[in-house]
């Protein structure tokens, strides 16, 4: 064993220590790490066992540590004597052993790197200098301390919840849990030295984002908080805005919201509440920080992210780009480099993630817009993503700044039972007993059983937020689940104030009832509503606190102290910034507001803000609080307000829309104005927004009655009958959209074919699509189950499978119209010998693809194969216009191609042995460049006219192509960083486009005969 590793062993134990001290939380163990902090804690264990076993767990963290800082400290200071490296890796030893973690914010959990470092340095400043270290070995440590510190604090967050609990986790999962260590260790980017600001930051944004709360009452308050990345599941959106140039999929299947991601550069999410737009942000930036970005999203890997939560600027400026950082903890803005942010901007790098649209007040969204306007002329090539309610803004919104705009897509009854095999992962996750677990299992089996049998369940669980609520309050409730919205909300508080605490035995400073505890929290919600605000100053809740106490004698202690317990125990409110309250989700607040109006019995105040957006949710839920006489003087003042001459009729139709959401709240109704209510709806009927047909599939059996009645006439009518009809999650919506089945208008047909995941696969084929046109024909699944009732739809001819892995094609025999097949992770081709198809694409197979079965198949004219082949020479005989191919296996082929007119080679390394010859009719040339590439024997196809260029390596050069006819030059790839077009000055005219953020050289030299579009 060599000095170096034995030295790097020792580093990786101090490196151990002073993580086992940081997530342990106790400062006793932290603040003297020359002593066995590892024994110190395992001294809590009461089994030698268990303490040699916990010992040997932190011996393989060292273990882990040290193997990345040896090849470190080899590669990056190779010109180091031996002796030197020796020296510099013990002094950084030195460093962190012999520190004491007294500092109250290393255990906060902010922590970072940065702070870690500085303050580290602080303890030991002249430790450099006492070690004898020349500048080489100086710049060794201090590279090398950075990069510790960095391990430090990733080994103490991959840990489970800190602790005697977190002990206890560790020895039942300390395989998995050193595995992960050694992943999150490895996904860690190379810093390029001891100021390598980006490093930090990234790894800052990926700890403070990847957080992600389950409710459930059987949970620590740590415990609660899991993995994002682990527990994130995609979201499905459609596109809304045509102008934006990204349409719903024409096919009418959802798109993942990764894909639409991968193809937009700015793009606008609209969601309903708890649809999950806050933890698809935090899932981007935690990617962005990690590079760890699906293979949909190749161009944002290497992006940097900030994210920006709007309810921060409710009364403040919204921020310049340097204060874009303030979300991701107050230690490391003062270490950014002058003009950082702004760099990244310029560079095209930069994501920007804007949180909340709608949690501003109203009068604030103009000024958001004309800043976000700003940040998009200034910093056109960077990257944005704006989430928003629907109510808050309308589709077109954005459209003149280039938005994409799309709308995130309740969860299906396919996705909904994958929540909620994650939530209760998460759960077995965190169990300590083998009996725990499988209850876990027993309580995830018996809620899936339910959700299958009752409609009001499934409409509950459409969204991630109640979908959650539901399985906590199912396991809470030992198998009980609410009857309706007002319910989950209701036991839902009852779990969070009060049982949490009385079951798991934690006795608080001071003792707040749960009666106490909503008294406060839903005064404080209302004032928020009223105020506009989504977050408010601690002075200020604290004031406020101070008032409401003096009317409450019970309580026996300070505002401060409430306010502590509030934050600590609650479950409901928190400081993500410090010294700024906010509920931990809107849906709570607006629950709570609409309790505390009924209270006030604001019932006018109610009806006077009903029209505005942030109102909408509490005025519906202030109905399910009021008593009868109360609910009676809202709804007649709500539909007083609806017929007043002078409200507008866009307001008219809002008022309507929420008395209309009050019955669903009400479960005492009173009957005349229950009926004057959907008397009114009927002038709902056909919706006309997404808003009026979410609130008609809320409005209970009725709604479909209404619809059935309903006769829409233009197309957007029609799909948004659709949509509400669908919304209900009732079957006995299928005779409703049956009557729509002959309709061919793309977003009635869009509009039934994205309904089908939302019920029984066979039965919805049979009975809707079976004579539907399609669209052209066409259809897209994602779904396996189906596939199996693909042969109820009688004009199916274009048929598109993906993200279905290693699918099966013996059901194509049961299509004998189909003509077009585009299919990912095909099992095996044979099934399609003899099929008249005319077009074939085949993509993403694990092994390569046999293409034997083609030769068979004499009608097909069109073939791409975006994966590797073989038996490629059973294509040659085929009167192909189209195809896509591996380079290397195209230029094995030796064929004419008389009919050939597009190509597209993947992974082009050398195109010397292209057939030329053969390719006389060939005018449109795509390539995958992998490597650099000569040019110069595409130069010799006469009829080539249009080059699309994927480049993944170094730009080729164009001096080759000065002679061509080439008309369109299109680079694909957001890869590229520059393009010189400088060859080209004396070329005939050529369209050439790129991507955004690329320089190009030359076009202005070039005459004007260049056209360059940067898209």
């Amino acid at each position: 064993m060599s000095g170096l590793e034995i030295a790097a062993l020792a580093l990786g134990k101090a490196v151990a220590k002073a993580a086992c001290g940081v997530w342990f939380g106790d400062h006793k163990v932290a603040s003297d790490l020359s002593s066995n902090a590892i024994d110190l804690v395992a001294e809590r264990l009461t089994s030698v066992r268990e303490q040699r076993r916990f010992i040997r767990a932190w011996d393989e963290a060292a273990d882990i540590v040290a193997d990345r800082v040896q090849p470190l400290v080899v590669l990056e200071f190779r010109d180091l004597s031996l002796n030197e490296q020796v020296a510099a890796v013990e002094a950084v030893r030195e460093t962190v052993q012999n520190a004491r973690l007294t500092d109250d914010d290393l255990f906060r959990q902010d922590l970072d790197a940065g702070y870690l470092d500085r303050y580290l340095r602080s303890q030991d400043a002249d430790r450099a200098r006492r070690a004898g270290l020349a500048e080489g070995a100086v710049n060794l440590y201090n590279l090398l301390l950075r990069e510790c510190c960095a391990y430090v604090i990733e080994v103490a967050r991959t840990l489970p919840s800190s602790g005697v609990a977190g002990l206890a986790e560790l020895l039942r999962r300390d395989r998995q849990i050193l595995n992960e260590l050694s992943t999150v260790l490895a996904l860690l980017p190379d810093r390029r030295g001891v100021d390598d600001f980006e490093r930090d930051y990234r790894q800052l944004v990926a700890n403070r984002l990847d957080r992600v709360e389950f409710f459930g009452a059987t949970l620590s308050e740590a415990s609660r908080r899991y993995t994002l990345s682990v527990a994130y599941l995609s979201l499905t959106v459609a596109a809304a805005s045509k102008r934006s140039g990204l349409q719903r999929d024409s096919l009418g299947t959802p798109r993942p919201v990764e894909e639409v991601l991968g193809s937009s550069r700015r793009l606008f999410i609209r969601g309903q509440a708890g649809t999950g737009k806050t933890t698809l942000l935090q899932w981007i930036a935690v990617q962005s920080a990690r590079s760890g970005f699906p293979l949909q999203m190749p161009g944002w890997n290497g992006t940097v992210p900030f994210f920006v939560p709007l309810r921060r600027y409710i009364d403040t400026d919204l921020p310049a780009p340097e204060a874009f950082l303030r979300e991701v903890g107050r230690h490391i803005v003062d270490d950014m480099p002058a003009g950082w942010v702004q760099a990244q901007l310029r560079s095209g790098r930069a994501v920007i993630l804007v949180d909340g649209l709608d949690e501003l007040p109203e009068k604030r969204r103009q000024d958001m817009r004309e800043w976000l306007a700003q940040l998009t002329s200034s910093f056109p090539d960077a990257r944005y993503v704006l989430t928003s309610r629907p109510a808050a803004a309308p589709e077109d919104w954005l459209d003149n700044d280039d938005f994409t705009v799309a709308e995130l897509e309740p969860m299906t009854r396919y996705q909904i039972p994958e929540f909620i095999h994650r939530w209760h992962e998460a759960m077995r996750s965190a169990s300590r007993t083998d009996q725990d677990r499988q209850r876990a299992t027993t309580y995830e089996n018996h809620l899936l059983g339910a959700l299958d049998k009752h409609r009001h369940l499934r409409q509950l669980a459409g969204s991630p937020l109640l979908c959650a609520l539901l399985c906590a309050l199912h396991q809470d409730r030992r198998g009980q689940l609410p009857a309706n919205r007002m319910e989950l909300y209701e036991v839902a508080l009852h779990m969070l104030l009060e049982r949490r605490d009385h079951e798991h035995g934690i006795a608080p400073s001071i003792v707040l009832s749960r009666t106490d505890k909503t008294l406060l929290l839903r005064d404080l919600a209302y004032r928020l509503i009223r105020n506009e605000w989504s977050d408010a100053d601690r002075d200020y809740v604290i004031a406020m606190l101070e008032a409401k106490l003096a009317a409450m004698p019970q309580v026996k202690a300070s505002p401060e102290i409430v306010y502590q317990v509030l934050l600590e125990r609650s479950g409901l409110v928190r400081e993500q910034v410090e010294g700024r309250m906010d509920f931990i989700h809107r849906s709570f607040q607006e629950y709570l507001a609409g309790q505390q109006a009924t209270v006030e019995a604001d019932y006018g105040v109610l009806a006077a803000n009903a029209h505005l957006p942030q109102w909408h949710e509490v005025v519906v839920m202030a109905a399910g609080h009021a008593s009868p006489t109360g609910r009676g003087i809202l709804l007649q003042d709500l539909l007083r307000r609806s017929d007043k001459h002078d409200t507008s009729p866009k307001d008219r139709d809002i008022l309507r829309l929420v008395a209309l959401g009050c019955l669903e709240t009400s479960a005492e109704q009173p009957p005349a104005l229950a009926k004057a209510i959907r008397a009114a709806a009927k002038s709902l009927i056909p919706p006309r927004s997404a808003a009026a047909a979410l609130a008609l599939s809320r409005a209970g059996p009725f709604a479909l009655d209404l619809l059935m009645d309903a006769t829409p006439q233009t197309e957007t009518e029609v799909a948004l009958t659709i949509s509400a009809a669908v919304q209900t999650t009732d079957p006995a919506a299928l005779p409703l959209l049956a009557t729509f089945a002959a309709d061919s208008r793309p977003k009635v047909v869009d509009a039934l074919l994205r309904a089908w995941q939302h019920f029984d696969p066979h039965e919805y084929a049979f009975n809707v699509l079976r004579e539907s046109p399609l669209i052209g024909g066409a259809v897209q699944i994602t779904d396996p189950r189906q596939v199996d009732a693909l042969h109820h739809l009688g004009r199916l001819t274009d048929l598109r499978l993906a993200r279905i892995p290693d699918v099966d094609l013996t059901f194509v025999h049961g299509l004998p119209n189909l003509r077009r097949l585009s299919v990912e992770d095909p099992r095996t081709l044979h099934p399609l010998a003899g099929q008249p198809l005319v077009s074939l694409t085949v993509s993403r197979t694990e092994v390569p693809i046999d293409l034997a079965p083609l030769a068979s198949m004499p009608r097909l004219t069109e073939f791409r194969a975006f994966t590797r082949v073989w038996n490629e020479q059973s294509i040659a005989g085929l009167p192909l216009a189209e195809l896509g191919l591996d380079a290397a296996a195209f230029c094995r082929l030796t064929c004419d191609w008389p009919a050939l007119k597009k190509l597209e080679l993947i992974g082009a390394h050398d195109l010397t042995e292209l057939p030329v010859a053969n390719l006389a009719q060939l005018t449109h040339l795509t390539l995958e460049i992998l490597a650099p590439l000569d040019l110069s024997p595409i130069a010799q196809l006469p009829a080539l006219d249009n080059l699309r260029l994927n480049v993944k390596a170094e730009a080729p050069d164009l001096t080759a192509l000065q002679d061509t006819h080439i008309s369109s030059i299109e680079y694909t790839s957001d890869s590229i960083d520059r393009v010189d077009l400088r060859p080209l000055a004396f070329h005939r005219e050529v369209k050439v486009r790129v991507p955004r953020g690329t320089t190009v050289l030359g076009a202005s030299q070039s005459g004007g005969n260049i056209s360059v579009v940067h898209k």
